[in-house]
């Protein structure tokens, strides 16, 4: 089960891997913080130039610097061909941009011999009909750094292509509206649902819904022309399958059981803020206002984010600026529990400070929370993490208990299920048990059931089925080793362990030679709950090769993004795709994220 949380920020449709090399957590502070900032960049022998929107690749290293531009592609290439492209012509990208109605593509790379690499692959490579050509490109201009020099009416004749051929700006029209409240935008940038009723948002999530259905329809017209669906929604012909209406949560407001704070500065009063960006920061905004009037929030978070800027106010040192990579404040990650357990984990960027500055100042945290004006927040896993903003997001080597418990437990279907810093936990906890129970009703369990649970996270799913619903094993794959480590705390504390077999590897290393543990005999269903991009082609067709899987039940976060899964679930048998195809036969949205545009899709596949 692979993180899922949509913070309620718009998000550019724009296609691509991952996010851009500059684009990280956060954004003068007040009084002394702003010139120990100042001391550390002219130390460091950091630019303090403002206007260099090309500084950022000169400080440290960024794959912008390794970059080329593919042209001449097909029209509507699509960004999974492409990728498949890259791979097969044995190529190393960092990263990859592409454009839906564009003929060209950006493309980085780790060093230039992977660069020069590519070069000579790509350059008069026939791909569908088109020989590709490639050349040098320069990296893209820092964001934030190009909207003040907008903003001062200073002109940018550098600019790389990638940023002209962008035009369009990444930042919603509140962000810029500075005529209204400070209060009503962050609402909006966070809960952008929060003026419309509730039951038109469920009613906007179903339509939304309508048309991935339609359009995974319209690819099965395509794929299999003649091809009767057998599920089709009755009264409509346009679906094909039955889509129920939305299920709503339980709860609607204060539902959060995490949260992730930016540590920034206020856009009016330039003070260290606890809280949520206004907007990206690929459009040019690093603000930060406090989440005190967002209604997805628990009341015991907003306590915490005042307290921590409270501290943060009184601090020797600022609070980190992306823009120039200066400053130590990074992020505050909160996680409560329905019995008030409260985890805190705040991030300090190390920069250049001596290993007994760092020490103290932990110290100093810790006693406040513990003893000090934090007291009052009752928290009950205090954590402090050093890691640099250019650290893999996985590097936990910083990480330390302050004080309290390493771990918060939640109750969720009368189990209990241990949480670590950065496992995976649906972040509505009530809507969570909605889901949990729609797919354990369409996994159609027996006492001669086995379940195979890829991407389990901390064992949620599996365990439910194993405990909740008499399965008779469940074989599982989670890539995170410490998710893998709470899961089988989870077994063992919900009394299944001896029926749960769980496996930390990547799913499609592993998936093949996990389908021989499976009983020929054996009823078998799969549930597949993957991160937002879906699952690794390999896996889905290690699904189709096994034909004792004859229920699958897909939970999609992002369903246009798993639009290649469902597909190719659903594909013909060719020379390349083995096994018979399944069928959907029913799809239901189940609502996690209140006040925002996102939710669940919970699709059974039969065949």
């Amino acid at each position: 089960m692979a993180v899922c949380e949509p913070s309620g920020l718009s998000k550019a449709s724009e296609l691509t891997s991952d996010d851009d090399d500059n684009e990280q957590s956060t954004e003068d502070v007040v009084g002394t913080g702003i010139k120990n900032e100042e001391k550390e960049q002219s130390s460091s022998g950091q630019s303090t130039d403002h206007h260099d929107a090309y500084a950022y690749t000169k400080r440290e290293f960024t794959s912008e610097i390794f970059k080329i531009e593919i042209q001449n592609l097909p029209s509507r290439y699509g960004f999974a061909n492409l990728k498949k492209l890259l791979l097969k012509l044995n190529l190393k990208p960092n990263k990859i941009k592409g454009f839906p109605k564009g003929t060209y593509a950006f493309v980085t790379f780790r060093c230039e011999e992977d660069r020069h690499f590519a070069i000579n692959a790509i350059n008069g490579y026939q791909w569908k009909g088109k020989t590709l050509k490639t050349k040098l490109a320069k990296p893209r201009a820092d964001p934030l750094v190009q909207k003040r020099k907008q903003d001062l009416g200073i002109a940018d004749s550098n600019a790389d292509s990638d940023s002209k051929r962008l035009c369009p700006n990444d930042a919603t029209e509140d962000d810029n509206d500075t005529d209204i409240p400070v209060s009503e935008r962050i609402m909006n940038a966070v809960t952008p649902l929060w003026k419309v009723p509730y039951e038109d948002q469920l009613k906007s999530k179903h339509s939304e819904m309508v048309q991935v259905i339609k359009t995974l329809g319209n690819h099965i017209k395509k794929l299999r022309p003649s091809t009767v669906m057998l599920h089709r929604a009755p009264g409509d012909n346009n679906l094909c399958c039955e889509l129920l209406y939305t299920k709503p949560s339980p709860v609607q407001e204060e539902y959060r059981n995490k949260c992730e704070f930016t540590i920034g500065k206020h856009p009016t009063t330039k003070a260290p803020t606890v809280g949520f960006r206004l907007g990206r920061y690929k459009g040019g905004g690093c603000e930060v206002v406090e989440p005190s009037h967002c209604k997805n929030v628990p009341q015991g978070m907003k306590d915490l984010t005042q307290a921590l800027q409270n501290f943060i106010q009184t601090s020797s040192y600022g609070v980190f600026m992306p823009e120039i990579n200066a400053g130590h404040w990074r992020m505050l990650v909160a996680r409560t529990t329905s019995d008030a357990q409260v985890m805190s984990v705040v991030f300090f960027d190390p920069q250049h400070l001596s290993q007994e500055q760092i020490v103290a100042e932990k110290q100093r945290l810790g006693d406040y929370f513990l003893s000090g004006d934090g007291k009052q927040c009752r928290i009950t896993s205090m954590y402090f993490h050093v890691q640099s903003a250019r650290a893999p997001h996985s590097d936990t080597s910083g990480l330390t208990l302050l004080f309290g418990d390493e771990y918060i437990t939640e109750h969720l279907l009368d189990m209990k299920f241990r949480i670590s810093p950065d496992a995976f936990f649906q972040v509505n906890t009530k809507a969570a048990e909605v889901l949990y129970d729609t797919i354990g009703d369409w996994c159609e369990v027996t006492e001669n059931t086995t379940v195979l649970d890829v991407c389990c996270g901390t064992g949620t799913i599996g365990i439910s089925l194993l405990k909740k619903r008499g399965a008779k094993k469940c074989i599982a794959i989670e890539m995170n080793q410490q998710a893998t480590q709470d899961a089988k705390h989870n077994a063992e504390m919900n009394g299944v362990m001896d029926r749960l077999e769980i496996h930390c590897a990547k799913a499609e290393d592993v998936v093949s030679q996990l389908m021989h543990k499976i009983p020929t005999d054996s009823d078998c269903v799969a549930v597949l709950d993957p991160p937002r991009a879906g699952l690794h082609s390999k896996v889905v067709q290690a699904l189709r090769r096994n034909e004792f899987i004859k229920r699958l039940v897909f939970v999609a976060c992002n369903p246009r993004s798993a639009m290649p899964n469902f597909i190719d679930l659903m594909r013909p048998i060719s020379n390349r795709v083995k096994g018979r195809p399944f069928e959907p036969v029913k799809a239901v949205p189940v609502d996690l994220f209140p006040q925002t545009s996102h939710c669940e899709l919970v699709l059974l596949f039969k065949r």
